[in-house]
Protein backbone atom coordinates (compact mmCIF):
# COMPACT_ATOMS: atom_id res chain seq x y z
CA UNK A 1 0.00 0.00 0.00
CA UNK A 2 1.36 3.39 0.01
CA UNK A 3 2.83 5.19 3.11
CA UNK A 4 2.11 9.35 3.89
CA UNK A 5 -1.46 10.52 3.52
CA UNK A 6 -4.57 8.85 2.11
CA UNK A 7 -8.40 9.95 1.31
CA UNK A 8 -11.50 7.91 1.43
CA UNK A 9 -13.69 8.23 -1.37
CA UNK A 10 -16.59 6.82 -3.25
CA UNK A 11 -16.39 4.84 -6.26
CA UNK A 12 -19.04 3.51 -8.35
CA UNK A 13 -18.07 0.43 -10.66
CA UNK A 14 -19.85 -1.51 -13.11
CA UNK A 15 -20.64 -5.28 -11.85
CA UNK A 16 -17.82 -6.58 -14.23
CA UNK A 17 -15.25 -4.24 -13.00
CA UNK A 18 -16.25 -4.92 -9.73
CA UNK A 19 -15.63 -8.51 -9.89
CA UNK A 20 -12.31 -7.85 -11.97
CA UNK A 21 -11.52 -5.88 -9.44
CA UNK A 22 -11.83 -8.52 -6.90
CA UNK A 23 -10.16 -11.57 -8.73
CA UNK A 24 -6.79 -9.35 -9.08
CA UNK A 25 -7.19 -9.03 -5.27
CA UNK A 26 -7.72 -12.83 -4.87
CA UNK A 27 -4.91 -13.74 -6.93
CA UNK A 28 -2.38 -11.49 -5.41
CA UNK A 29 -1.82 -9.05 -8.23
CA UNK A 30 -2.86 -7.02 -5.04
CA UNK A 31 -3.42 -6.02 -1.64
CA UNK A 32 -6.61 -4.25 -1.77
CA UNK A 33 -8.78 -3.23 -4.71
CA UNK A 34 -8.34 0.09 -3.70
CA UNK A 35 -4.56 -0.28 -3.71
CA UNK A 36 -5.21 -1.82 -6.99
CA UNK A 37 -7.30 1.21 -8.41
CA UNK A 38 -4.65 3.28 -6.92
CA UNK A 39 -1.62 1.25 -8.69
CA UNK A 40 -3.85 1.85 -11.84
CA UNK A 41 -4.25 5.09 -11.74
CA UNK A 42 0.17 5.70 -11.19
CA UNK A 43 0.32 3.67 -14.17
CA UNK A 44 -1.47 5.83 -16.29
CA UNK A 45 -0.04 8.80 -15.12
CA UNK A 46 3.66 7.17 -15.81
CA UNK A 47 2.12 6.11 -19.49
CA UNK A 48 0.58 10.38 -19.98
CA UNK A 49 4.04 11.04 -19.02
CA UNK A 50 5.56 9.24 -21.36
CA UNK A 51 3.46 9.83 -23.94
CA UNK A 52 4.00 13.50 -23.76
CA UNK A 53 7.31 13.46 -23.75
CA UNK A 54 7.51 11.92 -26.83
CA UNK A 55 4.63 14.20 -28.13
CA UNK A 56 6.96 17.10 -27.08
CA UNK A 57 10.65 16.04 -28.75
CA UNK A 58 8.39 15.17 -32.13
CA UNK A 59 6.96 18.23 -32.32
CA UNK A 60 10.60 19.83 -31.51
CA UNK A 61 12.07 17.55 -34.03
CA UNK A 62 9.78 18.17 -36.80
CA UNK A 63 9.92 14.24 -38.24
CA UNK A 64 7.62 12.48 -40.68
CA UNK A 65 4.38 11.18 -38.66
CA UNK A 66 5.65 7.41 -40.77
CA UNK A 67 8.75 8.00 -38.96
CA UNK A 68 7.80 8.89 -35.77
CA UNK A 69 5.48 5.82 -35.43
CA UNK A 70 8.56 3.50 -36.43
CA UNK A 71 10.48 5.08 -33.29
CA UNK A 72 7.63 4.67 -30.88
CA UNK A 73 7.80 1.47 -31.57
CA UNK A 74 11.20 0.54 -31.31
CA UNK A 75 10.95 2.65 -27.92
CA UNK A 76 8.39 1.24 -26.80
CA UNK A 77 10.01 -2.41 -27.36
CA UNK A 78 12.76 -1.96 -25.55
CA UNK A 79 11.56 -0.02 -22.57
CA UNK A 80 9.37 -3.14 -22.18
CA UNK A 81 12.69 -5.42 -22.65
CA UNK A 82 14.17 -3.34 -20.16
CA UNK A 83 11.22 -3.90 -18.11
CA UNK A 84 10.33 -0.10 -17.45
CA UNK A 85 7.21 -0.64 -18.84
CA UNK A 86 4.36 -3.72 -18.70
CA UNK A 87 4.19 -5.82 -21.92
CA UNK A 88 0.74 -5.38 -23.44
CA UNK A 89 -0.38 -1.63 -22.15
CA UNK A 90 0.03 -0.56 -25.49
CA UNK A 91 -2.67 1.97 -26.59
CA UNK A 92 -3.80 2.56 -30.17
CA UNK A 93 -3.98 6.47 -29.97
CA UNK A 94 -3.04 8.73 -27.49
CA UNK A 95 -6.17 9.96 -25.64
CA UNK A 96 -4.83 13.96 -25.23
CA UNK A 97 -2.15 15.72 -26.92
CA UNK A 98 0.70 17.75 -24.94
CA UNK A 99 0.94 20.99 -25.78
Amino acid sequence: MYCGMTKKIAVSLPDGTWARAKAVVKNGRAQSVSGYIAQLIDREAEQESFEEMLARWNREDGRAQEEIERGRATVRADFERAGLIAKGTRRGKTRRQAG
